[in-house]
C-alpha cells in the first residue's frame, strides 16, 4: 500500500486558508497543521489571525502557540514539531499556511548550516542600512551568483544570510544547499494554491486590517509587552511592528491602518512571487464572495482528497 502524499494548502495573507483548511478537515478528517511563522507565538493572535476557540474545537489546527513572544524561533524547530505531530497521528496531513519558506523546506528540506556569527551578522546588518541593498546583492553575486540571483528584492534576512555562510566558510549557501539538503518529510506533495483577483485580494487585506484593530490588536500588544520585550522576529511581523511604533510616538493612530494595509499588500505579492517558483503548486481560483465550501471542493480535486 503506498503512502499517503503530504498536502498543502497555501495562498497570500487573507486569501481565505484558515476556513478552506477547516472545510476540507470535516470533510475528508485531515489532520492540520499550521505553516504559519508568526502563529506559533503565544498571545500573538488578533494580528496573526488565529483560529478562535470555537473553530478550533471543530477543526484543531496543531504547531500553533509553540513559544513565547519574547523567544526566538527557527525552521528547524518547526520542522520538529511538525514531525512529532505526524509522528502521533494516524489522519492524513494537511498543512495550511502562507509562510513561502516553510513550504520551501518541505519541498526542497532544510540544509544544515554553520552556526550564526552574531559578529558578521551585525557587520552585514549595518552595511546594509549603510550602503543599501544594491551594494549587498552585489557582494552576494560576486560569492554566490545562484544564491543572489534566487532571493528576490527586499529579502535581506536571507541576503546576508547567504553572504554570512560564504564568508564563515569560503563556500557559497548554493554549494551547501546542494550537497546537504535532504527532504525532511517522506512521500509525493501535493500543494493547492488559493488565488484571488488582485481588487478582490485588495478588498479582502482591508477588511481583515480594519477586524484586527476592531478586535482590539493594540490591547492585545499593550497586554503582551507587560509581560515581556518583543523578541526581533516576532516585534516585525506585521501589525505588530506597526503597533509598537504607534505605542512609541513614531506613527500616528490615523496612519496605523494604512500602514498595515500597506505592508500586507506588499507581503502578498512576495508572497505570490514565492509561490510561482514552485512548479508543483497547482493553483484554486476563487471568485469574490464565494464561500468556503464551495472552494473547498476545487481544493480537495487539487489535492486528491476528492
Amino acid at each position: 500500500m503506498s503512502e499517503a502524499p503530504l498536502r498543502v494548502l497555501v495562498g497570500g495573507t487573507a486569501s481565505g486558508k484558515k476556513a478552506v483548511a477547516a472545510e476540507l478537515h470535516r470533510r475528508h478528517g485531515v489532520q492540520l497543521l499550521s505553516m504559519d511563522s508568526m502563529k506559533v507565538y503565544r498571545g500573538m493572535d488578533i494580528g496573526t489571525d488565529k483560529p478562535g476557540a470555537e473553530l478550533q474545537r471543530a477543526a484543531p489546527f496543531a504547531l500553533l502557540d509553540l513559544v513565547g513572544h519574547d523567544e526566538p524561533f527557527s525552521a528547524g524547530q518547526w520542522l520538529r514539531a511538525a514531525q512529532a505531530v505526524l509522528a502521533a497521528s494516524g489522519a492524513p496531513p494537511l498543512f495550511a499556511g502562507g509562510t513561502p519558506f516553510y513550504l520551501r523546506l518541505l519541498l526542497r528540506g532544510l540544509c544544515p548550516l554553520p552556526p550564526v556569527d552574531r559578529a558578521l551578522r551585525a557587520e552585514l546588518a549595518a552595511a546594509w542600512e549603510r550602503d543599501g541593498e544594491p551594494a549587498l546583492r552585489q557582494r552576494l553575486r560576486a560569492a554566490d551568483p545562484q544564491a543572489e540571483a534566487r532571493l528576490l528584492p527586499g529579502d535581506g534576512k536571507r541576503v546576508l544570510r547567504a553572504l554570512e555562510v560564504a564568508l564563515l566558510t569560503g563556500r557559497p549557501l548554493s554549494d551547501w544547499q546542494r550537497e546537504h539538503t535532504r527532504r525532511p518529510l517522506p512521500g509525493r506533495v501535493l500543494v493547492a494554491a488559493l488565488r484571488h483577483a488582485s481588487d478582490a485580494q485588495q478588498r479582502r487585506i482591508e477588511a481583515r486590517v480594519e477586524r484586527m484593530l476592531a478586535a482590539g490588536l493594540l490591547d492585545e500588544v499593550c497586554g503582551l509587552l507587560a509581560r515581556a520585550p518583543f523578541a526581533p522576529e516576532p516585534g516585525r511581523a506585521i501589525g505588530y511592528a506597526e503597533a509598537l511604533a504607534h505605542l512609541r510616538g513614531e506613527l500616528p493612530a490615523a496612519a496605523l491602518r494604512e500602514r498595515i494595509v500597506v505592508r500586507t499588500r506588499q507581503l502578498v505579492r512576495k508572497q505570490r512571487l514565492h509561490l510561482q517558483q514552485f512548479e508543483e503548486l497547482r493553483w484554486v481560483d476563487v471568485q469574490e464572495g464565494e464561500d468556503a465550501a464551495r472552494v473547498a471542493g476545487r481544493a480537495a480535486e487539487a489535492l486528491e482528497l476528492a
